[in-house]
């Protein structure tokens, strides 16, 4: 009897690992031991303070983002769809491409926490602090990553559909990220 109760716990346990482990592909590890609080505030106010937000015109049902705005710091990217804000991460990753992606964790969303801020060069998830390289922006699917849009790059611009964002306005009707 208490063997059965054993094997039908064990499944529970690793579903419940997985989840609050937010999919570590893809990532990489949190920093171990503990930190300098006075440190991290300022690493955050320093990085906070860097942040750039644009809300790109739109033309023609395309939001287009210059490529030459871009750097290996986040650019947050802001639009309305119908009264809900959808944010975009664009960068330039270290094989100098232009990516793309929406500010929001393909795991921890719907919370509305779900989405990052750089913090010391790296991409952290505000729900669940999973750490990630620039390069996961519009490249790495699956886990706790920002989650992946459909865009093209093309004459100096990376160029996304509204209707595709509008399509996912429903992942950002409870996020509460910032917008500037």
């Amino acid at each position: 009897m208490r063997k059965k109760k054993l094997i039908k716990l064990i499944p529970l346990v690793l579903a419940v690992t997985a989840l609050t482990a937010c999919g570590n592909a893809g990532t990489e590890d949190k920093s171990a031991g503990s930190k300098n609080t006075a440190a991290q505030s300022t690493a955050s106010t320093e990085n906070a303070a860097a942040a750039s937000y644009i809300t790109p015109a739109v033309e023609n049902g395309q939001l287009a983002i210059d490529i030459g705005t871009l750097t290996e710091h986040p650019l947050y990217v802001n639009y309305d769809s119908n009264g809900t804000n959808i944010q975009m991460i664009a960068v330039n990753a270290s094989d100098g491409s232009a990516r793309l992606s929406l500010n929001t964790c393909q795991t921890c969303n719907p919370s509305p926490k779900a989405y990052f801020k750089k913090r010391s060069g790296k991409l952290v998830c505000q729900n669940c602090g999973n750490v990630f390289k620039m390069d996961s922006v519009g490249g790495t699917a699956g886990g706790c990553n920002p989650m992946n849009i459909q865009y093209t790059v093309a004459d100096g611009k990376i160029t996304v559909n509204t209707a595709d964002l509008d399509s996912h306005a429903k992942l950002f009707s409870s996020w509460s990220g910032p917008v500037e």
